[in-house]
């Protein structure tokens, strides 16, 4: 097996990462060499532009992996994050990869968020077992390794009555108040999704987003509808809540889901339960088999944000429970263990992260 990688791919490349990816049955839209063009990691003089990395066998790709180099607090180390890596068709690929990997980023430390996202008891755990050995460790308090769907393939009434009871009443009740939801994959919709966004960052941990990258995913992702949209609820031409959706294959995932305080609602109408009813009517209506609630928090306990955003996630589908998939893992020499602690630290307190399967 022959290894590669580069910081940039030329079309042909990219052609066949598609092609790869689209031979994998569990590939993220994230693992895609286009979506790595729409998140640079940062914007400004924090960008960071990412690597690709690829290995091949007979002259055929049989593993991607996009990777970005951050620094650590160590001189001349740094940590390797792959967001949504590597995607692979079996796990002999995987292994040699790994064997290959460590050497070539030295000293440097990495993290592994695997995809594709095997369920754990189906194949998931030969591939932690991989991981394990060489030398990586789990870390179950990062991300959520597990998320909830609801099925598409039935129709909306039927939808509607398999949600909880209590997420349907706050559905009517919404509509009642005079909410609406519209469509709005135009500059001004992306300007109100990136500031509800970063307006919740203030009080929840959240991701802050910039309009500079929300602009590059609808015009290279979006697309017109094809691979998502924006949907914004407003209630008396004030904007309440946004929803960002990607669309890949058959299923919709929910990307980010803003809303504003229930203090700055009028009347203190909640929307973001009528918001999400009809991103599940739009994946429906535009061929989705499946509606990915942006994953699950398994690490939650009563009383902790993600507790809340749990049980929410649940009312639309009370029956199913969490998938669970591949952990987070890291590797890091015992020089550099404590500055990627210290690292975790700072990304909990400054940037956190909401249930989304990230």
């Amino acid at each position: 097996m022959r290894q590669f990688y580069s910081s940039q791919l030329d079309d042909g490349l990219q052609r066949r990462w598609r092609e790869f990816a689209d031979g994998v049955a569990w590939s993220h839209f994230m693992a895609d060499a286009r979506w790595a063009e729409i998140d640079r990691w940062g914007s400004g003089r924090t960008a960071r532009r990412p690597c690709f990395f690829w290995a091949e066998h007979e002259g055929e790709i049989v593993l991607t992996a996009i990777g970005v180099r951050r620094s650590l607090p160590v001189p001349g180390r740094a940590l390797w994050e792959f967001k949504r890596d590597p995607t692979f068709r079996d796990i002999d690929a995987l292994d040699e990869w790994l064997a290959w990997l460590t050497p070539t980023l030295k000293h440097d430390a990495v993290r592994l968020r695997l995809h594709p996202p095997v369920p754990l008891d189906a194949g998931g755990d030969d591939i932690e077992s991989v991981l394990e050995r060489h030398g990586f460790v789990r870390r179950r308090s990062m991300g959520s390794w597990a998320t909830l769907c609801v099925g598409l393939e039935r129709s909306e009434d039927e939808l509607l009555r398999s949600f909880r009871s209590s997420t349907r009443a706050a559905i009517r009740k919404s509509a009642r108040k005079g909410v609406a939801v519209t469509t709005e994959d135009t500059p001004r919709g992306l300007a109100i999704l990136c500031d509800l966004q970063n307006a919740m960052r203030a009080r929840t941990p959240v991701p802050s987003v910039s309009l500079e990258a929300l602009t590059r995913i609808s015009r290279f992702w979006l697309a017109g509808g094809s691979g998502g949209t924006v949907l914004i609820a407003r209630k008396d031409d004030q904007p309440l809540a946004a929803i960002l959706l990607v669309k890949h294959r058959d299923r919709a995932f929910m990307h980010m889901m803003p809303s504003v305080s229930h203090d700055s609602a009028p009347g203190g109408v909640s929307t973001s339960h009528l918001l999400l009813w009809e991103a599940i009517r739009w994946a429906r209506d535009h061929g989705c088999a499946v509606f990915d609630l942006g994953g699950y928090n398994l690490m939650a306990r009563p009383g902790d944000p993600l507790a809340g955003v749990n049980f929410f996630k649940q009312g639309f589908a009370p029956d199913e429970e969490p998938e669970k998939v591949v952990a987070v893992h890291e590797k890091a020499s015992a020089l550099i263990e404590t500055s990627v602690s210290l690292y975790r630290q700072a990304e909990r307190a400054f940037s956190g992260r909401w249930a989304r399967g990230e």
